[in-house]
C-alpha cells in the first residue's frame, strides 16, 4: 500500500510538470508557447498626419490655380503760408486688388474673378474720389470632348457684374450726385461656347454667347433725369411720371481674356512683367428686333465695346509700376470712344500657387 501511494504521487507530479512550465529569464532560452500568426499579407505602412496634409495640398494645387494681388500708393504735397507759387495742398491715395481663381476637375472648369479699385484726392480741404470700381466675373464650362479636335471647346455659362463702392459727385465744386452703388450697375448673363488655348505661352480664353442678356441699373432716385440719359437710359420717366430704374436688352456677347506673367530674372517673384487684357462686346439684336415689331421703325443699335489693358512691371518683390488703359464705347451714352490712361508706382503684394 505504501508503494502504491508513492507511485500515485509520482504520477501526479509528472502530469503537473507536463501542464505547467516555469518560464526562464536566461538569454539562451526561448518561449515554448507558440504565438499565433495570421496567414496572408500584412500592411505595415503607417500614414501620418503630415504626409496626409502634403498629399491633400498637392491634390488641391493640381485642381486650383489662385492669383491674388493687392497694392497701395499715395502722395502728399504741402505748402506753408509764405509759399506764393502753386500753393495748392493735395493728398492722393489709391488701393487696388484682384483675386482670380480657376478650378478644374475632369471636364469641368470654373473661373471666378474679383477686381477692386478705389482712389481719393484731397485738394483744398475737399475729398473727391477719382477711381471707383467693383467687378465680378464667373464662368462655368464643360468640355465637349476629352480628346480630339474639340478638346479645347466647352459648353459654358458666364455672368458679369460691375458697379462702384460709394457715391460720387460731378466735380469737387458741384455737389451733384453722379454715381453710387448700383447707380449705375451692370449685369450680363449668357450661355454659349468657350475656347481655352492649350498653349501656356499664349493663354487666352474666348467665350462666345449667342444668347445673352444685359441689364443696366440706376437704383438711386437722387440721380436726375439728365444723368440717367447719359448712363444709357434714354427714357428716364414712364408715362405716369415714375422713375425708370433699369434697362434690359437681349442679344449676343463676346469676351476675350488674356493674362500672362513674364519672368525677367531667375527668381520667380523678382523682375516680372504681367500683361492682363480683357475685351468684351455686347450686341442687343434681340432688343432691336422687338423694337421693330412694336414701333414699326428700325432702331439702330450699335454693339458696345469695352477693352481694358494693364501692364505691371515688378522690379522688386514689393514694388510695382503699372500702366493701365481702358477704352469704352456705348452709343446709348455718347457716340464717341471714351478712353482713360493711368500710370502709377506703388507697393504691391502678389501670391500665386502655380
Amino acid at each position: 500500500m505504501k508503494h502504491l501511494f508513492s507511485i500515485l504521487i509520482l504520477m501526479l507530479a509528472t502530469a503537473a510538470s507536463a501542464q505547467f512550465t516555469i518560464p526562464s529569464t536566461a538569454p539562451d532560452k526561448t518561449p515554448t508557447v507558440p504565438i499565433p500568426v495570421r496567414k496572408g499579407e500584412v500592411d505595415v505602412k503607417v500614414l501620418n498626419e503630415a504626409e496626409a496634409r502634403v498629399r491633400k495640398k498637392e491634390l488641391w494645387n493640381s485642381r486650383n490655380a489662385v492669383d491674388f494681388r493687392v497694392s497701395a500708393t499715395g502722395f502728399i504735397t504741402h505748402f506753408n503760408k509764405s509759399w506764393k507759387t502753386n500753393n495748392e495742398n493735395a493728398i492722393a491715395g489709391e488701393f487696388s486688388s484682384y483675386y482670380y481663381h480657376t478650378f478644374q476637375k475632369g471636364r469641368h472648369t470654373t473661373i471666378f474673378k474679383f477686381d477692386a479699385l478705389y482712389g481719393m484726392n484731397y485738394i483744398d480741404e475737399v475729398w473727391f474720389k477719382n477711381q471707383d470700381l467693383l467687378k465680378l466675373y464667373f464662368l462655368s464650362s464643360w468640355k465637349l470632348k476629352e480628346q480630339g479636335a474639340l478638346r479645347n471647346w466647352a459648353y459654358s455659362f458666364s455672368a458679369g457684374f460691375a458697379t462702384q463702392f460709394s457715391q460720387g459727385f460731378k466735380s469737387r465744386t458741384e455737389k451733384i450726385l453722379w454715381s453710387n452703388f448700383m447707380a449705375p450697375g451692370t449685369l450680363n448673363l449668357g450661355v454659349g461656347l468657350t475656347y481655352t488655348s492649350p498653349n501656356k505661352k499664349f493663354p487666352f480664353i474666348v467665350t462666345v454667347n449667342p444668347v445673352s442678356g444685359n441689364a443696366l441699373f440706376v437704383l438711386d432716385d437722387r440721380i436726375d433725369d439728365a444723368r440717367r440719359k447719359e448712363l444709357g437710359i434714354t427714357t428716364p420717366r414712364k408715362a405716369d411720371g415714375s422713375i425708370v430704374r433699369h434697362k434690359l436688352e437681349g442679344g449676343s456677347n463676346l469676351n476675350v481674356a488674356f493674362n500672362r506673367t513674364f519672368a525677367l530674372s531667375d527668381r520667380r517673384d523678382w523682375m516680372t512683367l504681367q500683361y492682363n487684357t480683357t475685351f468684351s462686346s455686347f450686341y442687343g439684336w434681340m432688343t432691336q428686333l422687338s423694337r421693330d415689331n412694336v414701333a414699326g421703325t428700325r432702331t439702330a443699335i450699335i454693339p458696345t465695346v469695352n477693352w481694358t489693358n494693364s501692364l505691371i512691371f515688378n522690379p522688386l518683390k514689393f514694388l510695382s509700376l503699372e500702366f493701365r488703359t481702358t477704352m469704352f464705347y456705348d452709343r446709348a451714352q455718347i457716340d464717341k470712344l471714351q478712353m482713360q490712361y493711368y500710370l502709377r508706382v506703388g507697393l504691391t503684394y502678389r501670391f500665386k500657387n502655380r
